[in-house]
């Protein structure tokens, strides 16, 4: 009971816990002392009836020695009544020596057992007390019954036993005392705890009246009611208490009057000023209007500017290539290959300021094709070489590969090279010595996706460690004077951090102004099935004369790679003696020649002196490309010109062709390989629609020589007219074109029975996902982005040759595991409109939904983040959003279990189904968009 009135006493009243105080030590005290007076006389009580029990045993033991000596039954009888006259004992029994009765009187005794000790016993019951007592007889007392005095003093050795003396006592008549006793004090105990208790509550309430009355008050006092507050009396004790509290009463009453007049005057500002809020309310909406009406004419600026200057861009770089082909002239083909270079600068210039945009829109997208990495950092590097090497700045451009790396992958090739552009474009522009070296290494690999570390190494200014912050940052570079020496627009780094992300890769710089600066990312990329270009081993001799050492030991390399065997000179003295020495086992001279006329002319004459004395061609590396044309006689003197940095495949077909052993293979593999594709798609019928008849007679030159049937419409009109009386196998169609775009054209073809499933290809200029988008929707099978490859081109037209699924089918196949047509009519009993208002809802507020998932993922809100992926995951079951479901789910499970532990990746699971819905959002085929003339298109 005190134990529980202790754990209630936190939420007891005042007067309750001051009750309680009083009461229970009182209590407790008197329980003790009532404990103790009854314990004591229940001592009292046993031990007085063991004593008197005890002497009456050693009465009858002493009394009765003669009549057992002499039998007296007469004595021993009286002796026994005498001892059971006494009130507490029941029974007596007398034994002799041999343990038998021999007088009994009383009671008969419970226990059967009997022990016969040689002094007193006692054991205790129940309801009695059992004593027995050894009876001596001493043989030397000569007087008899006369000499019992002088027996007592002989000790027990020298006396003899004769028998026992056995009595039982009766306990009822001290444990009526025992009842008696206790009820009493029982009785005194209730009284006086009833008359604490009477006293404590009085004093409990007496005591706490005037703190009652003041809770009150300031309760009252609370809710206003001030004139009660007034009328409250207290004992004289609390006078001073009193005072302060009408004090405090009044000074609440005025301030409560100031505070009522107060809001009168703000209702009234308010009232006031409602009129100027809607009117500022409706000006902000206007502007929000505008704005968006900006941005979208913004983004329809960049589709524009896409366009116009993809346009002209294709066709120069289209003939470009068509110009490669046929040169043979070394001088005219650098200059042609400076055009190319020169045309990809400015698209990527271009390119920049367009991603930006889409960054900034969040549209960036990434496509999926097949390319050679180690042929792509190639061109990178024959490129950046042209544009930012001079005589003036002579450094080795070297790239490193492990040789784990597969060459093949598959990814955004163009997003790829554009993040290599711009790495190894800065490192060559802050570089003035030593080298710029590109590393490429597997990081990690899975059957589907190998995840590639690059570094790019410079010995260059480097960065101060406290203006590393700047470098991912829109329009900025590291200071301003830099930025008037090497221009830039400072869009670079940006743009390449968020393209490396975008491939799940991350980004990071070290850099020291007296060692170089080092970007290090990671890229994943899908692991293609084509396999590494195996080249046959030359098996040839040169001799390589190269100043560098670090590039001296890259073409070494490579060289062994290819089965070259390679001699390396140092200088032109040691070249000449070796030539004279070995000549006749040296194919060819790998000979590197710097922009000064000492150099040009030492080359001359070793070129000279090998050709005349030995017949040894030679082989010139050259950087940068402008000093051949200073310098003409060395075109005409030497079998080859390579650009520095050296390009494997440039390399190896230099060398092969003087292998005239090796050359009818590779040219009969190459030529097989070429013609086998012209085979399988020579005589198909193409259209091919386009505004620009440049970039028509561009197609015309590709396409016809390898006998396809090439007809051109100039306009979406006339593209249907011709479609109307002649039935072609593939559709090339432009889609920014007067009167009626490529879109529409698209719509139209595929309402005619004979072009439901005719691949219809795009080439575009435009740039931002949601447009590649409409494209698809509008009925199109894919696109290819201006300017356009010839190699991809005709790869396209072999891929589409084959293809046998239905347009329908593709859509199908995109749509598949994002969303469920059927489900989301099902749920709204086929009622199209109802269903498609719902997915519209849903689909509106995702980008919204999705920047605050981001922003409470950064917060780590569990709470606000869960309310949104729970509201996202009610609203995904009855739209057919199948995709976005399954990860709401899983993500919601996640936090209610887990919280943000190792949430990312179920997170960004989650966003990612986020985007594939919105980006697949226009592919739906809602069935009231469509007639049933066309839903199998």
């Amino acid at each position: 009971m005190i134990k529980k009135i202790f754990q209630n006493l936190p939420t007891m009243s005042l007067s309750n816990k001051l009750f309680w105080a009083l009461f229970a030590p009182v209590f407790a005290v008197s329980l003790l002392a009532s404990m103790f007076l009854v314990s004591t006389r229940f001592n009292d009580l046993n031990q007085n009836l063991y004593e008197r029990t005890s002497n009456i045993t050693e009465q009858v033991a002493t009394t009765s020695e003669y009549a057992i000596v002499f039998s007296d039954q007469n004595m021993m009888y009286r002796i026994l009544q005498n001892a059971l006259n006494n009130e507490d004992i029941s029974g007596v029994q007398l034994f002799n020596s041999e343990q038998k009765i021999i007088a009994e009187l009383g009671k008969t005794p419970t226990s059967v057992d009997t022990p016969f000790p040689d002094k007193i016993y006692l054991k205790e019951y129940n309801d009695h007390l059992e004593l027995i007592n050894a009876i001596h007889y001493s043989s030397n007392s000569l007087d008899g019954i006369f000499n019992t005095q002088t027996d007592l003093f002989i000790p027990l050795d020298q006396r003899n036993l004769i028998g026992w003396v056995k009595i039982e006592a009766n306990k009822s008549a001290i444990r009526i005392d025992k009842y008696q006793y206790a009820g009493l004090v029982t009785f005194i105990l209730i009284i006086f705890n009833v008359l604490t208790i009477i006293g404590a509550f009085h004093i409990s309430k007496v005591l706490t009246q005037p703190i009652n009355r003041l809770a009150g008050s300031l309760n009252k006092l609370v809710k206003g009611q001030f004139s009660t507050v007034k009328l409250m009396k207290l004992p004289p004790e609390y006078a001073s208490l009193q005072k302060d509290l009408l004090d405090l009463t009044e000074r609440l009453e005025h301030h409560n009057e100031e505070l009522n007049s107060g809001i009168e005057q703000s209702t009234d500002d308010i009232r006031r000023s409602m009129d100027s809020m809607e009117e500022k309310s409706a000006q902000l909406h206007i502007a929000n209007r505008e704005a968006m009406e900006s941005n979208r004419l913004k983004s329809q600026f960049l589709a524009n500017i896409s366009h116009e200057v993809r346009t002209p861009l294709n066709a120069i770089l289209g003939y470009t290539k068509t110009l490669q082909k046929d040169i043979t002239d070394t001088q005219h083909r650098f200059y042609v290959d400076t055009i190319e270079q020169s045309t990809n600068s400015l698209l990527a210039i271009i390119g920049d300021i367009l991603d930006f945009s889409k960054i900034e829109a969040g549209k960036l997208s990434l496509e999926s094709n097949h390319f050679n990495l180690k042929a792509l950092i190639d061109d990178v590097y024959q490129t950046l070489s042209i544009n930012l090497l001079s005589k003036e700045k002579q450094i080795d451009l070297v790239p490193e590969f492990s040789q784990d790396v597969p060459e093949w992958f598959i990814g955004d090739s163009t997003r790829v090279r554009q993040i290599l552009t711009n790495l190894i474009g800065n490192a060559i522009k802050f570089t003035h010595q030593g080298s710029v070296r590109t590393k490429v290494s597997l990081h990690s690999q899975s059957p589907q996706v190998i995840t590639l570390s690059f570094q790019v190494i410079d010995t260059g200014i480097g960065i101060a460690e406290h203006k590393i912050h700047r470098l991912f940052k829109p329009f900025s570079q590291v200071d301003t004077s830099t930025t008037r020496q090497f221009g830039g627009t400072g869009l670079g780094l940006v743009i390449t951090k968020k393209l490396v992300e975008q491939m799940n890769g991350k980004i990071e710089v070290s850099s020291d102004p007296s060692i170089g600066s080092t970007f290090r990312f990671t890229l994943s990329l899908k692991a293609s099935q084509k396999l590494n270009n195996s080249h046959p081993d030359l098996n040839c001799h040169v001799i390589l004369l190269e100043p560098s050492t670090t590039y001296k030991s890259y073409l070494k390399s490579y060289l062994k790679s290819i089965g070259v065997s390679c001699i390396a000179c140092s200088d032109l003295e040691q070249m000449i003696a070796i030539l004279n020495k070995q000549h006749s086992s040296i194919d060819a001279i790998l000979l590197s020649v710097m922009p000064d006329d000492q150099s040009v002319a030492e080359a001359c004459e070793l070129i000279t002196y090998s050709a005349q004395q030995f017949t040894i061609p030679c082989i010139l590396m050259v950087q940068p490309p402008g000093q051949i044309t200073h310098y003409p006689d060395l075109k005409n003197l030497c079998s080859d010109i390579l650009l520095k940095p050296i390009s494997h495949d440039r390399l190896y077909s230099a060398l092969q062709n003087l292998n005239k052993s090796a050359t009818p293979l590779i040219s009969q593999q190459l030529k097989v390989g070429t013609s086998a594709l012209n085979e399988k798609i020579k005589g198909l019928k193409i259209l091919a629609v386009d505004d620009s008849p440049i970039n028509l007679q561009l197609l015309n030159h590709w396409l016809t020589p390898i006998g396809l049937n090439v007809s051109l419409a100039y306009s979406g009109q006339q593209a249907v007219d011709m479609a109307n009386h002649d039935k072609f196998d593939l559709i090339f169609m432009d889609i920014q074109m007067p009167e009626m775009d490529g879109m529409e054209t698209t719509r139209q073809l595929r309402q005619m029975e004979l072009y439901r499933n005719t691949p219809i290809i795009a080439l575009t200029a435009h740039a931002l996902g949601a447009e590649q988008q409409q494209i698809l929707a509008s009925g199109m099978n894919a696109y290819l982005t201006k300017p356009i490859d010839e190699d991809l081109l005709l790869s396209t037209i072999e891929t589409w040759r084959t293809n046998t699924e239905t347009f329908q089918d593709q859509v199908d196949a995109k749509l598949i595991g994002i969303f469920d047509l059927e489900k989301a009519l099902a749920i709204v009993d086929g009622k199209t409109d109802i269903a498609k208002e719902m997915f519209d809802m849903l689909a509106n507020s995702l980008d919204a939904e999705k920047k605050l998932i981001q922003h409470h993922l950064e917060n780590q809100d569990t709470e606000k983040m869960i309310e949104v992926v729970h509201r996202i995951h009610g609203a995904s079951k009855y739209t057919g959003t199948i995709n976005i479901a399954r990860h709401a789910g899983f993500l919601e499970t996640h936090l209610k279990e887990l919280g943000f532990e190792d949430v990312d990746g179920v997170a960004k699971d989650f966003i990612d189904a986020i985007e594939e819905l919105l980006s697949h959002r226009q592919l739906i085929p809602w069935p009231h968009s469509f007639d049933s003339s066309t839903t199998k298109a």
